[in-house]
């Protein structure tokens, strides 16, 4: 009974000693690690290898589907074909619905404005003018009509009975004159009314009709399609327009040369492939440190942190224009 317990004892002593072993390895081991990587010193220009990107220039175009439709029409771009600004490229399918109501609001609007402009200008408004002659004409005989009477003999209340008839006469030419003109100016009001109304049915449908249109909202190349004419579009948008003229290098730099780099600092950038050398600067270093899991057998340690560099050429003509295209970085 004594010998198995001093075997346990002499087992579990075993196990605590090849466990403090290894715990004192591993320690032993990052220790080693940490300071291998805090005793690197820089030595030469710093290089890394990254790749042409057009960060701020990149649109996915979808246009909207829930107010345009949701199946393709018509595609009007190909792969690598240049764009400009508002260029359509492509039809939804609620467009010609959206086309028949443009024109019927066209057309009522165009009537509606042939109203008014005969009531200005045509019968109503030479019926008020013909009006306007019958008062003054009336006018006239009633000054007439009272020099007459004063200088003919005869009974006084039948002189001023006749110039009263007169007067009435010139009361009602009058009265009917300004019911014509307050009936044309309400018939006038009410058919701006008419138009007004017609004028927003046409804004309305025009900007139905145009949500079925799908622009191309900057000048660039088309370098992707999504979705070809007769699908429906996804949540993917229809094609991808990039404006080449932003083009960036973006690259990773190790966090431990993070010191050696800052905004505005200066780069030199060759393309794969070709041995000409592009001068830039740094315009945009990424605030967040990316980890990275690495080989066991570099440097003897299992990940790296790494920072992104977003890179301004000076001079953008004659670099090739290709997006993901690799290129090789000196930070100076």
């Amino acid at each position: 009974m004594a010998g198995s317990k001093k075997l346990v004892v002499v087992a579990v002593s075993a196990a605590a000693l090849a466990i403090l072993i290894l715990t004192l390895s591993s320690l032993a081991s990052h220790r080693q690690s940490s300071k291998g990587r805090e005793g690197i010193v820089a030595t030469g220009p710093l290089i890394s290898r990254g790749y042409t990107e057009a960060p701020a220039g990149t649109v996915v175009v979808s246009g909207n589907p829930e107010a345009g439709g949701s199946v393709l029409l018509e595609l009007r771009i190909t792969d690598g074909q240049k764009v400009k600004k508002d260029d359509i490229i492509a039809v939804l399918s609620n467009y010609p619905t959206a086309d028949v109501s443009v024109h019927e609001a066209e057309a009522g609007l165009a009537k509606t404005k042939q109203q008014r402009d005969a009531m200005v200008s045509g019968y109503r408004a030479s019926q008020v003018g013909m009006q306007e002659i019958e008062v003054r004409t009336a006018e006239e005989e009633t000054k007439l009509k009272t020099i007459q009477l004063q200088r003919t003999d005869g009974p006084p209340d039948q002189k001023q009975l006749e110039v009263n008839i007169s007067q009435q006469k010139l009361e009602r030419q009058k009265a009917k004159l300004r019911v014509m003109k307050e009936t044309l100016a309400t018939d006038l009001a009410q058919i701006e009314t008419e138009i007004t109304i017609v004028q927003t049915k046409l804004d309305n449908a025009l900007a139905t009709r145009e949500e079925a249109l799908v622009r191309s909202p900057i000048n660039g190349i088309v370098v992707q399609i999504y979705t070809r004419q007769g699908e429906r579009v996804s949540g993917n948008g229809i094609a991808k327009v990039v404006d080449l003229s932003q083009m960036r290098v973006i690259t990773d730099i190790d966090d431990l040369h993070f010191s050696r780099v800052a905004l505005g600092g200066k780069v030199e950038v060759t393309f794969r492939g070709n041995a000409r050398i592009y001068t830039g600067k740094i315009s945009r270093i990424v605030p967040v440190v990316r980890r990275l899991k690495r080989s066991q057998a570099d440097m003897g340690e299992g990940n790296v942190n790494l920072v992104g560099i977003e890179i301004e050429l000076d001079e953008t003509t004659g670099i090739p224009q290709v997006l993901t295209r690799e290129v090789r970085v000196t930070f100076l």
